[in-house]
């Protein structure tokens, strides 16, 4: 049986899939809201069906949560943190 556990970071208290160190947002980031297991799988197979399945138990009970911490990373965009931390962090364009 897998679980959810909690890790503090520096944006916050974070949910992570037991047994990985990823986040439960970072799994669902770019699937749909009522993402299908089997895609997970397919996305993610070092994930067990256990796992997927903790997973999107807690997505379904903290929506609010998943989709706050989605929308967080999706406004990190270079000039974002640029801006919060000026002299610190330069991007530079590649080609």
């Amino acid at each position: 049986m897998s679980r959810i556990y909690f890790v503090d970071e520096p944006s916050g208290r974070t949910a992570k899939i037991g047994g990985t160190g990823l986040a439960v947002w970072e799994v669902l980031r770019d699937l749909p809201r009522d993402a299908d297991p089997k895609r997970i799988r397919d996305v993610f197979p070092q994930l067990s069906q256990a796992q997927v399945t903790a997973a999107l138990m807690y997505a379904r009970r903290y929506p609010e949560e998943i989709e706050r911490e989605i929308a967080r990373n999706a406004a990190l965009t270079p000039e974002a943190i640029e801006q919060r931390y000026p002299g610190l962090v330069r991007f530079v364009a590649t080609e």
